[in-house]
């Protein structure tokens, strides 16, 4: 992208234009939401209480392709609209005012549309609120964040988990435009829930089959979408042949196909035997297997996300990524942290240019997270 003070002053100056507001075509609601499939999934809570707070409303969801499988057949989505938002593709574009043509477009896009209001749902994109403020979009949403606010008409503050963001930016639509807003935010009234369809809970079954999994098994998903999250695949074979051993059950390991080499790290040093399903299952056959998982381990990732969102119970590490905002949305006693507590300048940069070690991961031991580990699944 442009440097940050160039594109400042662009920003800047684009944000002061006038823009005459497009007149609403029906009860559109637009959400946009760049980012990949943990962070997706965190918004589906928001998207019931936004049905349930405005029944008649269209709620059109602007997601990347690599995020679409989060929400698919999601009943409280009337139509997932793809755009590959600059930033987010995990590939650095060589032309830099490449991001801002991509505005323009989404902007022509959304304009089009006429929707009556547009929620920016991560609070720091500035793309999104400027593309919706040059659409004409009469009523924006989005965090009171000095790259966003001038931008919008509605900004909130936010504070919390990303769960809890999430439904206060959609609760302000809500009231904007005349809805009955919910209780407040909870797990139990607002839980992350993502349903297991039985063809893939069949997918799920013949391929464990295959690979002689009959009984209890355990889940371990080492890969992560920063590697600064991960922690040593040396340490994650330690833990996972201790509890193999121990309760004589087999492990699974699952990741996407970008996260083979670290699953096959982790497969060469364990001293007992895995079974590598890493970028061998889609997005709904990876849900039923960690459904059917006495218990699943990690970093936070969209795995470990999804695992609380299909019932499972999970064991993860958390170091430079905000406990306090990404940490499980769910029953505390199925899902258990484990942390050094160690705080750095580094805290919540999870920069792909940050490299593996980070040392509030590395002071975590292979001793604690047995434990933890143990702890939870003392039944199999």
């Amino acid at each position: 992208m442009i440097a940050h003070g160039l594109r400042d002053v662009v920003v800047t100056a684009l944000a002061r234009l006038g823009v005459e507001p497009v007149p609403p075509a029906g009860r559109e609601i637009l959400l946009i939401r760049p980012d990949h499939l943990g962070d997706v999934l965190f918004v589906t809570p928001a998207l019931r209480r936004l049905r349930r707070a405005l029944p008649d409303a269209r709620i059109t969801l602007a997601i990347g392709p690599w995020s679409r499988a989060a929400v698919e057949g999601n009943p409280d989505v009337d139509e997932i609209l793809e755009f590959p938002f600059p930033g987010f593709t995990r590939a650095d574009s060589p032309n830099p005012v490449a991001p801002y043509r991509a505005l323009a477009e989404f902007a022509r896009t959304v304009r089009q549309r006429r929707a009556a209001a547009a929620v920016v749902l991560r609070d720091d994109h500035w793309w999104g609120a400027l593309a919706v403020q040059r659409s004409g979009v009469p009523v924006r949403v989005g965090s009171d964040h000095p790259a966003m606010r001038r931008m919008l008409t509605n900004p909130v503050s936010l504070d919390g988990h990303s769960v809890e963001r999430n439904a206060a930016l959609v609760d302000a639509v809500a009231t904007a435009l005349g809805g009955v807003l919910a209780a407040s935010v909870t797990p139990e009234s607002d839980p992350l829930l993502w349903d297991v369809a039985p063809e893939a809970a069949t997918a799920a079954r013949a391929i464990l089959t295959s690979n002689t999994v009959e009984g209890p098994y355990l889940v371990l998903a080492p890969g992560a979408g920063a590697p600064v999250k991960l922690w040593p695949a040396t340490r994650w074979a330690a833990v996972a042949s201790a509890l193999s051993r121990a309760r004589d059950v087999p492990v699974v390991l699952v990741g996407s196909p970008a996260e083979s080499s670290i699953a096959e790290r982790v497969r060469l040093a364990m001293t007992v035997p895995a079974v590598d399903l890493t970028g061998r299952t889609d997005f709904p056959t990876l849900g039923a297997l960690l459904a059917g998982a006495s218990l699943v381990l990690g970093v936070d990732s969209g795995p470990l996300h999804l695992a609380t969102a299909v019932g499972a119970p999970t064991l993860r590490l958390y170091g430079p990524s905000s406990l306090e905002r990404y940490g499980p949305w769910g029953d505390p006693r199925r899902h258990r942290v484990v942390s050094a507590g160690l705080r750095c300048s580094g805290c919540g940069d999870l920069s792909p240019k940050r490299p593996e070690g980070a040392g509030c991961l590395v002071a975590i031991t292979v001793e604690q997270v047995v434990h933890a580990a143990f702890g939870m699944i003392a039944g199999v």
